[in-house]
């Protein structure tokens, strides 16, 4: 609910009386997903800071001025030095726009897989895109879609699709301003027990019609909150959800608050995610298989020991057969050592057997010394299966950031050794690392090992996978947001650029570099480090250099 339209209305909403007149002081994005604007009044500094990276799309606002040393980009020069004149949200529909005097305009769009923000002219044509600036300027932005007006049970029913899949989803397309979070609390209040849309008679169908009423009217007076789960935010919302009512519910005072406590708290959660599953996944998988080996190992050991077998043949060919030549594949004797049984023992027919015998006490030393061998091991796999439990105990009651980095960093060497893994953080990858307009990156290997760790391990298979053709060189990955983005050209020959560089042909005017997405490059059976197979490659010709 953090973007839908209720939500940046009430926004724009309490804006109104501060931005205007504020100037634009600097833009500036920190990572490739987010922007932030730096306005400033006599009176007070702001920061809006707007993300298009889904699915947390997000608007808010905080109050001064901080922006990083390093790693950062300007951008939107035209409109720096502007004042703000209005900031206004379409009608009923989830466009926002920041009017600057001289007729430019930000123009937010925080939804759908192409989000973006725009800097317009005062005819609509977009002067500069946060994200695909080179394929999006000079063309004309977004206009408004106003919603359709529900206001009757006639008006609804005219919209109810029996097609979709839940009741659920036919209510956000009735209902367009609603979002999943607000279909879920309307079928709640309803008492609608009906899973499809089908199913819903005619009193369901009114029974939604009037909960969506009365949401929406609750809508015109928002009362911010949060519903947590213990230290994580569940939900967002500006009016009381009932289906929220197990969780810990804290109000706020503005909209605004909300939603920054929310999306920070959001973020939070991302990043301990992001590191925190990948580890409970490997010490799980560790422990399974620790466990898993130790116990077939026990099941091995408590067979009878082939060794013993191995020797009481040789003592019976030594005691029974001594003078017996080669040329038999077996031979049957009383087992003088258990009341003169016969027994068949299988022979080697090179050997005479004297010599079998003693290939049998052989084979009994080296089976005696391969189940120490494995006695040993067991008693380390059960070592590890119990230090592995260990630390996935300790780490599942964690539930911070902090508590996590320094558990990383106290276990490193414990972590690094029952799960064969390494425990840095994910942040200061081992590439070579560019950053290129509009946050994206482009991270390069430095030898055959690490061009095979950062295709096939780090890069996601939507990302663009860059390679001077013909010459050995580095394996690049142009990092993208999402598998939707489309980087235009001039960003695509920049990241080619860098590959060339870092290949045996950097000294060369120009050099053709190939260019396909990492899903279409895979790794030939047995083949050394670096060495990769391309399928669907495209080729740009571009001058070995380094982003200025």
């Amino acid at each position: 609910m953090i973007s839908n339209y209720y939500t940046l209305r009430a926004l724009v909403h309490e804006w109104k009386q501060d931005l205007p007149g504020c100037v634009l002081a600097d833009a500036y994005s920190q990572s490739r997903d987010e922007l932030t604007l730096a306005l400033g009044s006599p009176q007070q500094d702001w920061m809006l800071r707007a993300s298009v990276r889904a699915p947390l799309h997000f608007l808010f606002r905080s109050e001064g001025y901080n922006r990083a040393r390093r790693n950062v980009v300007t951008l939107f020069e035209p409109a720096l030095g502007k004042t703000v004149t209005t900031i206004r949200i379409a009608e009923r529909d989830r466009l926002v726009y920041l009017d600057l005097k001289g007729g430019l305009s930000f123009q937010f769009m925080l939804f759908g897989p192409r989000a973006n923000i725009f800097l317009t002219q005062e005819d609509g044509t977009i002067l500069e895109a946060f994200q695909a600036d080179t394929e999006l300027s000079g063309t004309k932005a977004p206009t408004p879609q106003p919603a359709p007006l529900v206001e009757s049970f006639g008006d609804f029913e005219a919209r109810w699709r029996t097609d979709k899949r839940t009741v659920e989803q036919a209510l956000t397309t009735a209902l367009p301003l609603f979002d999943r979070t607000l279909a879920a609390e309307v079928v709640y209040r309803a008492g609608v027990t009906a899973r499809r849309p089908a199913e819903c008679s005619e009193m369901d169908r009114r029974a939604l019609f009037e909960a969506a009423s009365e949401l929406q009217k609750a809508l015109e007076k928002p009362s911010p909150r949060i519903y947590w789960r213990g230290r994580f935010p569940e939900a967002f919302s500006l009016v009381q959800l009932r289906t929220c009512t197990p969780l810990q519910e804290e109000l706020f005072d503005t909209v605004n608050a909300a939603v920054s406590v929310f999306v920070r708290k959001s973020l939070a959660l991302e990043r301990f995610r992001k590191t925190y599953e990948p580890l409970e996944k490997a010490l799980a998988s560790a422990l399974n298989h620790y466990r898993s080996s130790a116990e077939r190992m026990l099941e091995d050991l408590s067979k009878e020991s082939r060794a013993d077998r191995y020797e009481h043949w040789g003592h019976l060919l030594m005691a029974s057969a001594a003078g017996e030549g080669p040329g038999r594949d077996r031979i049957t004797l009383p087992d003088i050592f258990s009341g003169n049984k016969p027994i068949t023992i299988p022979l080697d027919p090179a050997r005479s057997t004297v010599d079998n015998a003693q290939a049998f006490y052989e084979r009994a030393r080296r089976t005696r010394q391969a189940r120490a061998h494995a006695e040993e091991r067991l008693i380390q796999y059960e070592e590890k299966a119990r230090e592995a439990e260990a630390l996935l105990a300790r780490l599942r009651e964690i539930d911070t950031l902090n508590d996590l980095d320094q558990f990383r960093s106290n276990e490193a060497a414990r972590l690094s050794r029952i799960t064969g893994q390494e425990t840095g953080d994910s942040d200061h990858v081992p590439f070579r690392r560019y950053r290129l307009d509009g946050g994206y990156e482009v991270w390069v290997g430095k030898n055959a090992r690490q061009n095979d760790l950062l295709t096939f391990r780090y890069a996601q298979k939507h990302d663009i996978w860059m390679h001077a053709r013909g010459v050995s060189g580095s394996h690049a990955i142009l990092r993208l947001p999402n598998r939707n983005a489309r980087p235009g050209k001039a960003l695509l020959e920049k990241a080619a650029s860098i590959a060339a560089y870092h290949s045996k042909a950097q000294g060369s005017s120009l050099v053709p570099v190939m260019i396909t997405e990492r899903k279409y490059v895979r790794k030939p059976k047995g083949a050394p480090p670096g060495t990769v197979a391309v399928e669907r490659e495209n080729v740009l010709l571009v001058e070995p250099r380094l982003p200025d």
